[in-house]
């Protein structure tokens, strides 16, 4: 990982409960200032709980039983609920999956993203909105006075992804998370979004941290990538790093599984064997064991711990020397 500069955001170990098991288990990871962390990994690995936990927004069934999330130097995990509703939006924000279920269908999309401001500015109506403007057009909204009364179902998807970014960032907070941004989004689209997203890190120093499955939106807007598998981080490494020498089986396997352009027509992907286990199904070992090539019967009793491999680079794996054997299976 890069550690040019003090983390920004820094997340130590971690865990939220569901049901007595724990569903994200310890997770781990710093965040740079304009700097993009990507969470990757299969449906239901834990990412977007982990991305409620930072904000403090977890579901009524899930309860937070161990780890911090600092802030520069603030612990975000000591504050009241009142406290963290002043630092939601002002200094941590996010975007959350489905526009369309996140914004209020019978409310303008001026009045919503003039309301995010006035909730940590004390300003007029009319500055707010004025305000609510710029944002629209910092965001790319063509004709963004008209834009300002309409409503969420009068704009596409594309632009009501637009105005959740202008609601996340209209206070310039520090820290953006998006959970999953560009899913329900065709491909010029979601390049768009990925687009004005880099244009925010460079032009105003926002970290990011980007939840996402999509590798080929990891490989074009991270610098740092945690790879998730049931709860656990399996590997953490620079995405250059990580795509170029993956030193976790569940990586190397996730990459291989990835369509590429040199594959002859109808070829077959690759597949990772077997299934994420249920919450009941979780051992003490490595969650990963019953679908790895690699697994002994110390994977299935003892939890690896994240092995410094070098260069920021770490992965959770007892047999990190046997990746080559890995690579010929994925070929």
């Amino acid at each position: 990982m890069n550690t040019a500069a003090s983390p920004l955001l820094s997340v130590d170990n971690l865990t939220v409960e569901i049901g007595g098991a724990n569903v994200v288990d310890g997770v781990s990871f710093d965040v740079a200032p304009g700097k993009v962390m990507a969470l990757v990994g299969e449906s239901g690995c834990g990412k977007s709980l982990t991305s409620y936990a930072l904000l403090g927004l977890l579901p009524d069934a899930a309860r937070r039983t161990a780890g911090t999330v600092r802030l520069q130097d603030r612990d975000l995990t000591a504050l009241s609920e009142r406290q963290l509703r002043k630092a939601r939006g002002k200094e941590i924000s996010i975007i959350f999956q489905e526009p369309s279920a996140s914004l209020d269908p019978l409310t303008t999309v001026g009045a919503q993203i003039a309301a995010a401001y006035q909730t940590h500015n004390n300003v007029s109506r009319s500055e707010a909105y004025d305000r609510a403007r710029q944002m629209l057009a910092d965001v790319g909204i063509p004709d963004p006075d008209r834009r300002l009364h309409q409503y969420p179902f009068e704009l596409s998807g594309g632009m009501c992804q637009r105005i959740m970014i202008s609601i996340a960032l209209i206070c310039s907070p520090q820290v953006l998370v998006a959970d999953e941004p560009t899913t329900a989004l065709d491909v010029t689209i979601q390049a768009q979004i990925l687009d004005l997203m880099k244009k925010l890190v460079a032009d105003r120093g926002t970290s990011i941290v980007i939840i996402t499955h999509d590798m080929g939106v990891v490989a074009d807007i991270a610098d740092d990538v945690a790879v998730m598998y049931a709860g656990r981080i399996a590997e953490i490494a620079p995405v250059q790093s990580l795509f170029d020498d993956p030193k976790h089986p569940y990586t190397a396997l996730l990459l291989a599984s990835v369509p590429k352009l040199h594959h002859a027509p109808k070829t077959d992907l690759a597949t990772i064997e077997g299934r994420v286990p249920t919450l009941s199904e979780f051992g003490a070992g490595c969650r990963f064991a019953d679908r790895c090539p690699l697994a002994t019967e110390k994977c299935r009793i003892e939890q690896p711990p994240l092995f410094d491999c070098g260069g920021g680079h770490r992965s959770a794996c007892w047999h990190i020397d046997r990746m080559p054997e890995i690579r010929k299976v994925a070929a």
